[in-house]
């Protein structure tokens, strides 16, 4: 026993060695600004270690940080860290947490290849969050969806149906920025789609909300998205004249490939081979197939313009095959994604069927040691608590002994025994007095048992328990021996109740906490200690309460004095 209870007190001490530190009020500002400024929110993350938070702050952090990350681009190789925060807020109230943190899980699984499991978990957080009035993660879950419907090539406009519900919410949360985003992805979206009008009405409404928020990027990327548009749709002039706005007024913004690529492509249907050929030069080299099929249809369509059709022929059946290759290694990549799924999903049932045969046992043995552990810990409690009541109980008959020997002063000694008023009170007085005398005569005889004299003592206590009303003279007795005392704490503090009043009288007379606390039946000093703490803060003294009372004391004195003294003088002439 001996040895557990030192363990116990060991670790005990270790884990208070390592004190954490409270980050909520930091986790809050950087919640409140992870939208708009994500990448200044993401190094002030960065600053936090994770060792050095509460456990109640982990998971907030773990839900940040996935959102921080994700917003920078810092791929999510794993769900392991938002995790932390759907086990916390799980079957918890705070719905809002919830769907954030279900919303960031699902684009870790995105980030890690797996869209069906995505799109479950964006369902799941769609169906939270529609409990709550967070429109914005209401828009951004849709929005999501959206995305993904995109990416797996799923043709029923589902995707542009997404898009616009996360605009309604986008709205609805004041966030003009998602709003302007959405719209332009739904005409991006409507390009690939028969619905050619729509397409051009939403990119450029979208690029008309950028140039009221003077968004010089999202301005050229709409501007840079009709080009391609009208490119589409055989409108070559139009295209051209997008394209060169972006590359004449593009000021310090970067003029993306594909751009030049556009207007290469435009000039070279207008049969202006070298305005074609020299744009084509502006295309900034990079190593990738798409890049490569992209210059392969632009050179194609110069040669074409330049009569070379043969050249053009060649160039455009390379382009298909690169183009091929490219779709190859696509379903080449979703094959090895279901393989890789299919895979899993077996090792998965032979794990579970595994873990199923032990898990029993595992639950009895935690079971049996959570029990161990309760009763321990109960057993601890209650030796401590008797150990602790025993040695208070015996401080407070120590201290009542040197009280009892230095009060000189008392209120009995000042009472006048021919007032019926203090004869009443000092009947009353003097049964506490009696009390204390018998807890006296007790301490002595069961000194030297502490569990016998702690039992006597609460007897005793309870036998002689202060009937109510008992002390309801005192006021009247302390304002008429000290000076109007009363009467003066009443007009400063108007707010004092008949408790406060009786505990400044007992004040006044010199009893100490200790016998105070007999007076009260308590059996320590620390609840006459608080009740004085309690009321100088509502009384709105700076001083302690015992200060004040011995300072109003000395000043109603003075001022009897005065009043007297003026009398005599007026007497006098």
């Amino acid at each position: 026993m001996k040895k557990v209870v030192l363990t116990l007190a060991i670790l005990f001490l270790f884990l208070g060695c390592h004190r954490k530190v409270s980050y909520e009020v930091t986790l809050r500002q950087i919640d409140s600004i992870i939208i708009d400024r994500p990448v200044a929110a993401y190094q002030m993350l960065l600053n936090i270690h994770p060792d050095s938070l509460r456990r109640r702050d982990r998971p907030y952090y773990a839900l940040l940080m996935t959102q921080a990350m994700h917003k920078n681009y810092v791929p999510l190789k794993s769900d392991s860290l938002i995790n932390i925060a759907i086990r916390y807020y799980d079957g918890r109230n705070d719905f809002k947490k919830y769907a954030k943190a279900l919303l960031y899980k699902g684009a870790a699984a995105e980030e890690m290849n797996d869209p069906q499991r995505a799109m479950e978990i964006y369902t799941e957080a769609e169906k939270i969050a529609l409990k709550t009035d967070d429109y914005l993660t209401i828009g951004l879950i849709n929005s999501q969806m959206a995305f993904l419907y995109n990416n797996m090539y799923i043709e029923n406009q589902e995707d542009i149906e997404r898009l616009k519900k996360s605009v309604e919410f986008f709205k609805k949360a004041g966030h003009s920025s998602n709003v302007n985003y959405a719209i332009g992805r739904i005409g991006q979206f409507y390009r690939t789609t028969d619905q050619r009008d729509s397409a051009y009405h939403y990119i450029e409404m979208a690029r008309n909300m950028a140039i009221e928020r003077n968004d010089s990027l999202a301005i050229f990327y709409y501007f840079s998205l009709l080009a391609n548009t009208y490119l589409l749709d055989g409108n070559y002039v139009k295209s051209k004249e997008q394209s060169l706005y972006i590359i004449n007024n593009h000021g310090s913004i970067n003029v993306v490939n594909e751009t030049y690529h556009c207007l290469s492509r435009s000039y070279a249907r207008l049969h202006k081979p070298d305005s074609a050929l020299y744009y084509y030069n502006m295309v900034r080299e990079a190593d990738s197939k798409d890049y490569m099929h992209r210059n392969l249809l632009s050179l194609a369509e110069i040669k074409k313009a330049q009569g070379d059709y043969k050249e053009a022929v060649r160039l455009t059946e390379l382009s298909h095959h690169i183009a091929d290759s490219i779709i190859d290694a696509a379903r080449s990549a979703d094959l090895y994604k279901v393989e890789k799924r299919y895979n899993n999903q077996r090792l998965e049932n032979i794990n579970q069927r595994l873990e199923y045969k032990t898990r029993i046992n595992h639950y009895f043995i935690i079971l049996i040691s959570l029990v161990a552990v309760i009763i321990l810990i109960i057993s601890l409690i209650v030796i401590d608590r008797k150990r602790r009541d025993i040695s208070e109980t015996i401080s407070f008959m120590e201290q009542l002994k040197t009280d009892t020997k230095i009060y000189s002063n008392t209120l009995l000694e000042k009472l006048d025994e021919k007032s019926r008023i203090e004869i009443q009170l000092k009947d009353a007085l003097e049964k506490r007095i009696q009390t204390i005398r018998e807890l006296m005569d007790i301490s002595y005889r069961y000194g030297a048992l502490p569990d016998t004299f702690v039992k006597q003592f609460n007897k005793t206590m309870n036998i002689n328990r202060l009937s109510d009303g008992a002390l309801d003279d005192l006021c009247e007795v302390v304002n008429a021996k000290y000076d109007g005392v009363i009467d003066y704490f009443q007009s400063q503090h108007a707010d004092l109740n008949t408790d406060d009043i009786n505990l400044l009288c007992l004040i006044c007379c010199g009893f100490s906490a200790t016998e105070m606390s007999v007076f009260y039946n308590h059996n320590n000093g620390k609840s006459i200690y608080s009740r004085k703490r309690r009321l100088a803060m509502k009384m709105n003294i700076e001083n302690s309460l015992d200060e004040y009372v011995i300072q109003s004391l000395e000043l109603c004195h003075n001022q009897k004095k005065s009043y007297f003294s003026e009398n005599q003088l007026v007497t006098s002439r």
